[in-house]
């Protein structure tokens, strides 16, 4: 089931609302890196993030998807990359920001998928796709207490090819595992 591109951008648009909020209000801020991998490939990106109440925290990531599907989509191979960017929103169990955290997160990737076909006829091509990505996911931050805190999280979610440009590719559900490493300010 394809999610059209207007309710994606709407997604964003509320995202983009609630930071907007985020820079008029009082908390403290955190940049830093952060990683993902999953089965089928690497996620490095540029994050920041703003405390907006005692447990709750908004984050922006910018970054780029490095992918090496195999014959894990609708071809015999397919990999490629291409940026993106995140926004998301978790809720810490403690008062100060830190420890167990669940969150809720919406990626929306720029893909440039390559694709070749061995099995039953010898076919290559290239495939432009928009991948609107939830997920949810759950982590602990830990650190000095002060500005460094280093934070590994586990998220699980579903791509979801919303625009084709070129013939289909794979999409379907995901599992991340990543670290951040961020100052706070």
């Amino acid at each position: 089931m394809k999610i059209p591109m207007v309710f994606g951008l709407a997604i964003m648009a509320g995202f983009s609302a609630i930071c907007g909020y985020a820079q008029s209000s009082e908390g403290s801020w955190q940049i830093g890196f952060e990683g993902q991998v999953y089965p089928a490939g690497v996620i490095p990106g540029l994050r920041i993030s703003h405390d907006l109440a005692e447990r709750t925290e908004l984050n922006f990531r910018i970054a780029m998807n490095i992918a090496d599907r195999g014959d894990n989509g609708e071809h015999d191979q397919e990999e490629g990359e291409g940026p993106g960017f995140s926004f998301g929103a978790r809720r810490f169990l403690a008062d100060n920001h830190e420890k167990w955290f669940v969150g809720l997160r919406a990626d929306v990737w720029f893909l440039e998928i390559d694709w070749q076909d061995t099995v039953n006829r010898m076919a290559s091509g290239t495939t432009d796709i928009t991948v609107f990505q939830p997920t949810v996911e759950a982590g602990y931050r830990f650190g000095d207490h002060k500005h460094w805190s280093f934070t590994p999280a586990l998220a699980l979610g579903y791509e979801i090819n919303v625009k084709t440009d070129g013939e289909d590719v794979g999409e379907g559900a995901i599992l991340l595992g990543g670290l951040s490493v961020t100052y706070r300010f």
